[in-house]
């Protein structure tokens, strides 16, 4: 995964994890890639504490998995052909709480919880959504509100949601990067997917 620290290799100093939106899919004859959840729990904690990660001393964030707008991915799920929703708010959001549990149980590992981040921002969207009932994106509740801008899949997430996902890492990561400009490439081991992939 990691090599571990050498004076010729780079040094990790963030370590940023988000795992657990594809590993919360339904079992399914159309489904592969399901992790049952406390293997998915158990992966965070052989990852954080892997011994060539923790050789470097790095910052680790371990980033919950996003809300899901079930409604959005019911629909799209259904017409490519799953005989039921790939994903479900309720098991998705047990994914959510592993990753919480994880951090809250290892040492030195930072929750950034991009799930209620983002979920916060789809409330503030949403004019006269009412609290402690169903969530946003639900079927028992009926309504998307801010989720479909957020995700407009369903699953993954767009723009205004990356914006969402930075600001709530950003107060965790160090300051050397603020005010870079986009193409400083200041301590970078690997070239830029641009580099490798240059426009014809």
């Amino acid at each position: 995964m990691f090599p571990p620290p050498s004076p010729s290799g780079p040094q990790l100093k963030y370590l940023l994890v988000l795992l657990g939106a594809n590993d919360a899919v339904q079992p399914m004859h159309t489904t592969t890639q399901n992790v049952p959840l406390e293997e998915y729990k158990q992966n965070l904690i052989k990852i954080v504490t892997h011994p060539n990660i923790r050789a470097h001393n790095p910052k680790i964030l371990l980033v919950t998995p996003p809300p899901i707008d079930e409604i959005r991915i019911t629909k799209l799920d259904l017409a490519w052909g799953h005989p039921k929703p790939t994903r479900t708010a309720r098991i998705s959001a047990g994914y959510t709480q592993a990753a919480r549990d994880v951090a809250a149980e290892v040492p030195g590992v930072v929750c950034i919880d991009l799930w209620q981040a983002l979920m916060d921002h789809a409330v503030a969207k949403t004019p006269g959504f009412k609290a402690g009932g169903p969530l946003l994106g639900t079927p028992e509740l009926g309504e998307q509100g801010g989720l479909a801008d957020l995700l407009p899949d369903g699953l993954h997430l767009s723009g205004e949601a990356y914006r969402v996902f930075y600001q709530t890492v950003l107060p965790h990561i160090g300051q050397e990067y603020v005010g870079l400009p986009d193409d400083d490439r200041t301590d970078y081991v690997f070239p830029d997917w641009r580099d490798l992939n240059p426009p014809a």
